[in-house]
């Protein structure tokens, strides 16, 4: 039989944003800082982040809270619309 492991997968949205979106806020910052300390805890082995200038200030003050969790950019974390079928595309009931 073959040994299973347990993986979780954390999701997390970026901190406060600045009106224009393009930074964190006091707050924001505080918020990352907060849950970096939080997930001390918890075994992480990597922190990817989108590539959103706000995405990854949050990751990285959640990083510094961490002995030697990797931090690592991806495209597939970004913020994307949601892709809304085309009438034809739908099944016929």
């Amino acid at each position: 039989m073959p040994e299973s492991a347990t993986r979780y997968l954390c999701l997390t949205r970026h901190g406060e944003a600045s009106p224009d979106e393009s930074t964190l806020t006091d707050n924001g910052r505080r918020q990352a800082m907060l849950l970096g300390e939080r997930l001390k805890r918890s075994p992480l082995s990597a922190i990817y982040h989108g590539p959103l200038p706000r995405a990854e200030q949050t990751a990285r003050l959640i990083c510094d809270q961490l002995d030697g969790v990797p931090l690592q950019s991806s495209e597939l974390a970004g913020d994307y619309v949601p892709c809304l079928p085309r009438r034809h595309e739908l099944p016929s009931q």
